[in-house]
């Protein structure tokens, strides 16, 4: 679907599923995700959901689990996990990596992962095309749709005067933004992205907290996970929270805030500001 195409109408689902303090509905569940590594138990019988409309955060302290539960849901870890994912309805538990993305599940990456050589609008158009024959026959057949793809993205994340540098001559910020926009351009229905707010300044971050919004306004429905408390606690709908691989708390952004256990477990002296 075409970034315009989610525009659509979007605003008006994003400011219901706000107003009744639920989504339109889960677009993601997880039922007793359990991911082990040995006798480790990282991610241990994790039930949570991603609501359609809705900008959702992970939190929780290091080693929670958090960046593993992402690796689980996405496919990476078939061989370590128990428990079901489900997707707009569709089973995908221990579905492959590249048929979770098919599926308009994607993520992004704390290292980036990007083409440095090339520009922004190739790193975007590379992400756009499945390396398959009948990938390779829809590339070909479809053409400019992709390439409108491409540029309306670009658009949504405010990268179109970027578009024709190389993504080491950008900001940091910028940087993940491409990231972000590779996952879009994907076919993404849903974004899980990890820690894209690392190593950024604090007018950066705030920067790309009005651009994940943005994006949410747009249609998109996102997953994020950040360190950065005052960019969750700002932008995010609905909060989930992990400790030692357990989901221990779930709410508004006031409640998390507000939550002795969170605060107990990871907040700190965060969790007196207001």
């Amino acid at each position: 679907m075409s970034a315009a195409s989610r525009a659509d109408g979007a605003g008006a689902v994003s400011a219901a599923s706000r107003a009744d303090g639920a989504g339109a509905g889960a677009v993601l569940e997880t039922e007793g995700l359990t991911v082990r590594f040995g006798g480790v138990v990282a991610v241990d019988e994790v039930s949570l959901d991603c609501r359609s409309g809705d900008l959702t955060g992970l939190i929780g302290p290091n080693g929670a689990g958090k960046t593993t539960l992402i690796d689980a849901v996405t496919g990476f870890l078939p061989g370590n996990t128990a428990g079901r994912v489900r997707f707009r309805g569709r089973d995908l538990t221990r579905m492959a990596p590249h048929r979770v993305a098919w599926a308009g599940l994607t993520r992004t990456w704390q290292s980036l992962e990007l083409f440095d050589d090339i520009s922004v609008r190739s790193n975007l158009d590379v992400a756009s095309r499945r390396l398959t024959p009948l990938g390779a026959v829809r590339d070909y057949l479809r053409g400019s749709a992709d390439a409108s793809s491409v540029d309306q993205v670009l658009e949504l994340l405010g990268l179109a005067d970027v578009a024709d540098r190389q993504p080491r001559e950008l900001s940091q910020g910028r940087r993940k933004l491409v990231g972000v926009g590779r996952a879009l351009v994907a076919g993404a229905a849903l974004v899980m992205l990890d820690e894209p707010a690392a190593g950024l300044d604090r007018a950066e971050t705030v920067w790309l907290g009005d651009r994940l919004r943005s994006l949410v306004e747009a249609g998109y429905d996102m997953l994020l996970v950040d360190h950065d408390m005052s960019l969750v606690l700002r932008v995010c709908d609905r909060i989930h929270v992990l400790e030692l691989g357990s989901l221990i708390a779930t709410g508004t952004p006031a409640e998390i805030r507000d939550d002795p256990t969170v605060v107990a477990a990871y907040l700190g002296s965060h969790g007196s500001s207001r």
